[in-house]
C-alpha cells in the first residue's frame, strides 16, 4: 500500500481501516499517520466528532473549580462547556447554552451564585435547574382544527415547567488534579480509559495538589503534534541541550500499563545537585519508588502530565484548527510547600525552566506542521528505540477515527 498525496484524500477514507495499513505494521516497520491527520480541515472536522465528542476529555485542574460558585468555561469539540461547583459542593457539567433561545450563558470562567442568560434573562442554579424565566407568561391555547371536542383548555404546567428546562448535562470526572468531561452518552468508564494510572500515582495524593502558577500559548501546529513531541526522547539532545545535560537521554525508561495513554519515567530525576528539583521536599507519603523518579504521562487525547517527587507540570492542548491550538499549562506543588518563603523562590525557577524547554518544544512542532503541510512528505518511519508511544498513539487515534474501542495493552502484553 502507498500512501496518497495529502490533496488527493476523499474525506470518506478518513474512516476506512486501509487508510492506516502502515501505521498498522510493527513500530520497526510502520510509518506515520498520513499527514491529512495534519493538516487537512476535513480530517480535523471529522477528528472532533471520532475523537473529542467520544473520548474522556481533560478541560482543566481540579483547583479551578474547588470552590462553590466556580465555573471553568472551556469548549470541546466545538461546544462550549461549563464545569460547576454548585452551593454543596458537587461538580456539574454542563452546555453553555440556554434552554430558551440557545444563547451562550457565559463567555469566561469565574464565580457567581447564579447563571443569567444575557438575552431574555432566563436564570439558572449551579446546578443547572432553571429557577426563572423572566416575564414568561403560559397562555391558554384554542385548538384550531375543528373537532367534536371543540376548544382544548390546557394548564399551565402542561404548557411550560421550567423543571424540564435544565441547562443540559453530560459527564464529569475527576482524577488526581485533572477534570475530564465526555460528551458521549455512552461513556467508557474514565477507570477503563486511565488503566493503572490511578493506582500507579495513589501515594502523591494529586488531588490535594495546588496550582502554583498557569501560562498559555497560542501554536501554529496540530494538537497531535505537541502530544507526540512529549511522547519521545529522542528530540531532547537537538532541542533541549540544557537538559540532556542533568537529565540523561539513558536515565529515560518505558513505563507503560495497559489504558488510553502513554508512559515514560527518568530516574534519577536529575543529576544536578544544586537542582530545584532535588532541592525541594517531596510530597508527603510518597512511595520509595516514586522519590527518585519522574514520571511524563500522555492521556489521550490531549493531555500531558509530569510527576516529580516535589512538583508537576501539567499541558492541556484545545485543538483549534487543523494547524492552530491553544495550550493551557499548569505548574503544580503538594500541599503545604508553598508555606516556606525558600520555596516559592524555587517554584519561581521552576517557571522559567518549564517556559523555556516548553517554547522549545513549540518551535520545532511548528516546524514539523510547516513541512507536513509540503505535498512531498507522505509519511515517515518510526524509530522503534524511541517512538514506540507514537505507535501507540497514532494506531489509537486510527481506531477512533475508524470506530474500533480498543484499549492498549500494557508493556507485558503483545500488541501495540
Amino acid at each position: 500500500m502507498e500512501y496518497y498525496s495529502q490533496q488527493r484524500l476523499p474525506t470518506h477514507v478518513y474512516t476506512q481501516p486501509e487508510t492506516y495499513g502502515l501505521s498498522r505494521l510493527p513500530v520497526d516497520q510502520a510509518s506515520t499517520l498520513i499527514p491529512d491527520a495534519y493538516t487537512a480541515a476535513d480530517f480535523f472536522a471529522l477528528e472532533q466528532e471520532k475523537i473529542f465528542a467520544t473520548a474522556w476529555v481533560a478541560v482543566g485542574c481540579l483547583q479551578q473549580v474547588k470552590n462553590p460558585g466556580d465555573i471553568l468555561v472551556t469548549e470541546v469539540a466545538g461546544r462550549s462547556i461549563l464545569v460547576m461547583r454548585d452551593k454543596t459542593g458537587k461538580l456539574g457539567a454542563f452546555y453553555n447554552v440556554c434552554r430558551h433561545r440557545g444563547s451562550k450563558l457565559l463567555e469566561k470562567s469565574c464565580n457567581i451564585k447564579n447563571l443569567h442568560c444575557p438575552y431574555h434573562a432566563w436564570v439558572y442554579g449551579l446546578d443547572g435547574q432553571c429557577l426563572g424565566t423572566s416575564m414568561f407568561r403560559n397562555e391558554k391555547i384554542v385548538d384550531t382544527v375543528p373537532s367534536n371536542e371543540g376548544e382544548t383548555d390546557l394548564s399551565d404546567t402542561a404548557l411550560f415547567d421550567k423543571k424540564n428546562y435544565g441547562l443540559l448535562p453530560l459527564s464529569v470526572q475527576t482524577w488526581g488534579f485533572l477534570v475530564f468531561v465526555n460528551l458521549s452518552t455512552k461513556t467508557t468508564p474514565l477507570e477503563e480509559w486511565l488503566g493503572d494510572i490511578p493506582q500507579k500515582f495513589q501515594s502523591h495524593v494529586l488531588e490535594n495538589w495546588e496550582i502554583f502558577g498557569e501560562k498559555n500559548y497560542d501554536v501554529a501546529s496540530n494538537y497531535k503534534l505537541i502530544e507526540e513531541n512529549f511522547m519521545e526522547y529522542y528530540h531532547l539532545p537537538f532541542v533541549h541541550p540544557e537538559l540532556t545535560n542533568v537529565s540523561r537521554m539513558e536515565d529515560h525508561h518505558r513505563s507503560q500499563g495497559a489504558g488510553m495513554y502513554t508512559g515514560m519515567l527518568t530516574t534519577p530525576v536529575s543529576r544536578d545537585v544544586d537542582s530545584v528539583w532535588l532541592n525541594l521536599p517531596p510530597a508527603h507519603g510518597l512511595n520509595k519508588e516514586h522519590l527518585e523518579a519522574a514520571y511524563h504521562i500522555c492521556i489521550f487525547p490531549n493531555v500531558t502530565i509530569t510527576i516529580l517527587p516535589n512538583h508537576a507540570f501539567c499541558m492541556i492542548t484545545d485543538p483549534i484548527c487543523a494547524n492552530q491550538t491553544r495550550e493551557r499549562t499548569f505548574l503544580l506543588s503538594p500541599p503545604g510547600t508553598l508555606d516556606n518563603e525558600s520555596h516559592t523562590s524555587m517554584f519561581l525557577e521552576l517557571v522559567k525552566f518549564w517556559d523555556m524547554v516548553n517554547t522549545q518544544d513549540l518551535g520545532i512542532v511548528e516546524r514539523v506542521q510547516q513541512g507536513l503541510s509540503n505535498t512531498a512528505f507522505t509519511g515517515g518511519r518510526m524509530c522503534p528505540k524511541f517512538e514506540e508511544p507514537l505507535h501507540r498513539y497514532q494506531n489509537w487515534v486510527a481506531d477512533r477515527m475508524c470506530g474500533i474501542h480498543r484499549v492498549p495493552s500494557g508493556d507485558n502484553n503483545a500488541g501495540v
